[in-house]
């Protein structure tokens, strides 16, 4: 277990959620740690029909507007139906990529949800997609860790990973 001038000196474990941190702290072989900053709250899926149903029906009942009641009920149905899929879109996500000295692991509140070692790493790739940009780091077999762009100081994750496994970013 790491002492705690050990633990501090890790980059990034201080902006690691508390189950994340943990993980590190009782891991000697952590290089770097990389916090995601959003939460499954952040999600468009779930803020929009929620700023919606409150938006609507609020005024709707205050004011005896049946069409925005209506429309804000409407918007509420969609909210409870999105919970379930961003509940579980969410529980998926890594909430910390984690680099150690044999590779890289992906961590939802402080589970190791996916593990890439250095010596298999093939690629490190850059995705685009209607310019939002993440990057993969992918093994020989095709399994890969996501980094997407609400992870932490993505540019010194990748120099970082590049370094440490021998292997150049690449893509567009």
């Amino acid at each position: 277990m790491l002492d705690e001038t050990a633990h501090r000196q890790v980059p990034g474990v201080e902006e690691l959620r508390r189950d994340d941190a943990a993980t590190v702290a009782a891991r000697r072989d952590v290089v770097q740690a990389h916090g995601n900053e959003s939460h499954w709250w952040n999600h468009a899926s779930f803020m929009l029909p929620l700023i919606g149903f409150l938006a609507f029906t609020v005024p709707g009942l205050l004011f005896g507007w049946a069409e925005a009641t209506g429309f804000g009920i409407f918007l509420g149905v969609v909210l409870l139906l999105q919970l379930p899929v961003v509940w579980f879109t969410w529980r998926g996500t890594a909430t910390a990529i984690v680099l150690t000295e044999t590779g890289a692991l992906a961590l939802h509140r402080g589970e190791v949800r996916r593990e890439v070692r250095w010596s298999d790493l093939e690629s490190i790739e850059r995705v685009e997609t209607f310019g939002n940009v993440r990057w993969k780091l992918v093994d020989r077999d095709g399994e890969h860790i996501s980094i997407e762009g609400e992870i932490a100081d993505i540019p010194a994750l990748v120099e970082r990973a590049s370094e440490l496994s021998g292997v150049k970013p690449g893509g567009p």
